[in-house]
């Protein structure tokens, strides 16, 4: 049985705002999963329409609605408003089993600034604190090597390769 979890809505880093998704953020999704760079370790998570980014935001919407729980908008706290991402935990079956999946997706202007380990790490805490019973997991392209090393920093540990989409990805796992 599902419970839904209350209060991971609005939440902040030292320096970010992470936040659930709104029916209005569909332009910031639409602009994050458009560009290339950003998708480059995925490349079918490429978005080339608005409705694809419409689609994408009512499965994101409905994990909020479900579970109280999903991937947050992620914004500077200096520049409420301006998107830099997309982050956290979302429910996903894997192999038939319920898992959390980690994700973390910054705009190129956002690269190298450790944001993502700074919402890896909120991510991690929340699904320790309000869903231990899920196991958490990353699938990480091989070649990813700034994803691998934010993983690695937080204590994920490498279980094994799995197939995604036809292309071989690392499943990491909490240690």
């Amino acid at each position: 049985m599902t419970h839904r979890i209350q209060g991971l809505e609005h939440l902040t880093t030292d320096r970010l705002l992470l936040r659930a998704f709104r029916e209005s953020d569909v332009d910031e999704v639409f602009t994050l999963h458009s560009d290339a760079e950003s998708n480059r370790f995925l490349a079918s998570a490429q978005l080339h329409s608005k409705e694809a980014a419409h689609e994408l935001l009512s499965l994101w919407l409905s994990d909020w609605a479900k579970h109280g729980v999903g991937y947050w908008m992620v914004e500077r706290r200096e520049q409420p408003g301006v998107a830099v991402g997309v982050g956290g935990i979302r429910h996903k079956q894997l192999e038939g089993r319920t898992v959390l999946n980690l994700a973390y997706r910054l705009s190129p202007h956002a690269h190298g600034a450790g944001y993502a380990t700074e919402i890896a790490r909120m991510a991690l805490e929340m699904a320790r604190q309000h869903i231990p019973e899920v196991p958490l997991v990353a699938i990480i392209h091989p070649e990813n090597t700034a994803s691998i090393r934010v993983a690695e920093r937080l204590g994920l540990k490498l279980e094994r390769e799995i197939p995604l989409e036809g292309v071989s990805n690392r499943l990491y796992v909490v240690g």
